[in-house]
């Protein structure tokens, strides 16, 4: 890692937090419960956008009715009540990661597409790890999701650095996209090499199996 870095910035879903299958399932209950037919090119760009953004490729692409705000609170609400029976959701490194980087006084942000700063502070609290944290940005609250940059200019915003000094790490090429559109250096962490050689191409710097593969040097 580069000596400059100043700031590690983490995504939340599928990064810090092993939530796919929670989100697996909050899916195919969604769908049923609108009565929504599955769409894989349409899904497909789903992976690594805000809620808000997939809730309306959903209403463009696939009929889905109903009122955004309303649909999306629907949809997290299904989430969670998959995601808290799932006892261990931390991904494996990550607590590592996150105490390295304190020790080494690195300032540390997160941006999320799928939760409000408000749950995502609420899911911090309850794992222990809330305090490492000194910048949380939810996609709910900038004009655009990932991929679009606006997160990651927020986050350097409230950090108070360029970012020249900051490092990302996302697991999908749409967080990948907003982080280089951003102008932020991007590390790509994902268990399947195919989903690896998309992040490449996305743009990441370097990319990784595991959070445990990284050494901040």
């Amino acid at each position: 890692m580069n000596s400059q870095i100043k700031a590690l910035i983490f995504d939340f879903d599928g990064m810090l937090f092993d939530s796919e299958l929670a989100w697996g399932r909050a899916h195919i209950l969604f769908l049923k419960e609108h009565k929504i037919l599955p769409n894989d090119r349409v899904e497909a760009n789903f992976f690594g956008s805000g809620l808000v953004d997939a809730v309306k490729m959903m209403k463009d692409k696939m009929g889905l009715v109903g009122e955004t705000c309303d649909l999306v609170a629907d949809y997290r609400r299904l989430f969670y009540e998959e995601f808290f029976k799932i006892k261990d959701v931390l991904m494996d490194g990550a607590l590592e990661i996150l105490e390295k980087a304190k020790e080494k006084q690195l300032d540390i942000a997160m941006t999320s597409g799928g939760h409000t700063k408000e749950k995502l502070i609420e899911i911090l609290k309850l794992h222990k790890i809330y305090d490492y944290f000194s910048v949380i940005v939810s996609s709910d609250d900038v004009a655009h999701g990932k991929p679009a940059p606006d997160v990651y200019l927020e986050a350097l915003k409230e950090l108070k650095l360029n970012e020249h000094v900051c490092l990302a790490f996302e697991d999908s090429p749409n967080g990948v996209e907003a982080a280089v559109a951003a102008g932020i250096l991007v590390y790509g962490i994902n268990k399947d090499e195919k989903t690896r050689n998309d992040l490449i191409k996305s743009g990441a710097g370097k990319v990784f199996a595991s959070l445990k593969d990284i050494e901040l040097i």
